[in-house]
């Protein structure tokens, strides 16, 4: 069954270590991902390939308990300007990607995508077809939080 991908992106005046540490600070995501609640690192490490969090997340009027495994983690450098990559372990499969990319009037674009794998065969697949306008429309008004957030500490 192919996943379902959505991608989203802002461009923000936020330096790129500013947007990593608000990405990274499991506990108070749900400050710009509102569709996401009871945040709480699951695993020893806070940071870095390995870290486990799990979430209430509740799209369309269906919640489901979300976990997640941090598998790509390049924070800011010179070099790199940042991403952050994701694996859902829960209900719904799929892996999700955050990239940071500095460009040149100074300023960061951030580009997320998700590629959700549906649950329940053809009927979740269909499910997720029908939803995949309102997860981006979900995704861009969290990145405008998120933008907002980033902008104005």
């Amino acid at each position: 069954m192919r996943p379902i991908v959505v991608t989203v992106g802002t461009d923000t005046s936020a330096a790129p270590q500013r947007l990593w540490d608000l990405l990274t600070d499991w506990e108070n995501q749900g400050e710009w991902m509102r569709e996401a609640a009871d945040f709480a690192v699951t695993s020893p490490q806070r940071c870095g390939v390995g870290v486990t969090v799990a979430t209430t997340v509740r799209i369309a009027g269906i919640a489901t308990r979300d976990r997640i495994r941090v598998d790509i983690w390049q924070p800011p450098a010179e070099a790199n300007p940042g991403h952050l990559g994701i694996v859902h372990l829960g209900w719904i499969k799929g892996r999700g990607d955050i990239r940071l990319t500095t460009l040149p009037d100074g300023r960061t674009r951030l580009a997320w995508t998700e590629r959700l794998q549906p649950p329940l065969g053809p009927v979740g697949a269909t499910g997720m077809r029908l939803l995949a306008p309102l997860f981006a429309r979900t995704f861009r008004r969290d990145l405008a939080l998120l933008r907002t957030l980033a902008e104005h500490p």
